[in-house]
């Protein structure tokens, strides 16, 4: 269970890094994928409020990447403990 943890942390670690500082435009291709998703929902549902662009832009990506960051190298020592105890 405790390198689960580890390992989860150091994914959670790569993932927020890769978002935060939009490496490669992780950020901005998410913001594109999302608007591109809202409007094919609202070509399914016909709701014409999904047309318009999702006011969360790249900004929103990248201040959930920092928050990763900074809470799974918590989660990555909790599971060295957890490791280390059995």
């Amino acid at each position: 269970m405790g390198i689960a943890l580890f390992i989860l942390g150091l994914a959670g670690v790569a993932w927020g890094v890769m978002f935060l500082f939009n490496v490669r435009g992780a950020a901005d291709e998410f913001a594109a994928r999302r608007n591109a998703v809202r409007a094919v929902a609202a070509a399914q549902t016909m709701n014409l409020r999904l047309t318009e662009p999702s006011r969360l832009g790249a900004w929103f990506f990248r201040l959930m990447g920092g928050i990763v960051v900074l809470c799974s190298p918590g989660l990555a020592l909790a599971g060295l403990v957890i490791a280390a105890r059995n």
